[in-house]
């Protein structure tokens, strides 16, 4: 029997000061919900059997409203944000002059994709045998990139080499459709956000 489960990153955030929320409780932005809103419907007719999800205020707030107290919803530390040392920092400028997420990691600690491939991948392999129906997994944008990897035995890229155009990344409110025969994935399509014309 074919089942499909669906890899979607948290919804838009409010950010005015345009932080690095990390794992700060960032609510989603009147964007967010309205985008969180448009996935409810859309998810309202695929027999979504569980959400599991990241319990990082954005995430936790998509899955909650894709739910609408229908669906189980069960959090994972597994699929958390990455940890960051520089959560919270503000500039208007972090992603630029050379700046990267994991840059600080040496200096003071945090996860780089190694690290993080080895708690989404336990979380994967145990969950994956349990799966009999469609199931939807609501994340960030490098736990599910590289989760995506997993998946799909591709190789990580550097720590200072991740790019938004990699296989398996996501915009915020984007979500993957990988479809499975028992354990063996069959099919994955592309990347699809939701538009007001989709409703």
């Amino acid at each position: 029997m074919k089942k499909s489960i669906y890899l979607l990153r948290h919804c838009d955030y409010d950010n005015p000061k345009k932080i690095l929320p990390g794992r700060l409780p960032v609510p989603l932005s009147s964007k967010g919900i309205e985008q969180a809103n448009l996935l409810k419907e859309y998810f309202a007719d695929k027999s979504i059997a569980n959400i599991y999800s990241s319990a990082v205020e954005r995430c936790k707030q998509t899955a909650q409203i894709i739910a609408d107290n229908k669906i189980p919803i069960i959090f994972d530390k597994r699929i958390l944000e990455t940890l960051s040392a520089y959560q919270g920092y503000w500039g208007e400028n972090h992603h630029e002059n050379g700046y990267h997420f994991f840059s600080h990691i040496q200096e003071l600690g945090g996860e780089g994709l190694a690290n993080l491939k080895l708690r989404v991948s336990d979380f994967w392999n145990e969950i994956i045998p349990e799966i009999k129906e469609n199931t939807l997994i609501c994340s960030h944008g490098d736990p599910l990139q590289v989760l995506y990897s997993h998946i799909h035995n591709l190789p990580l890229v550097d720590d200072n080499e991740v790019e938004t155009n990699i296989p398996g990344w996501m915009e915020k409110g984007e979500f993957i459709e990988l479809i499975f025969k028992g354990e063996k994935l069959i099919e994955t399509k592309k990347p699809l956000q939701l538009s007001p014309q989709l409703r």
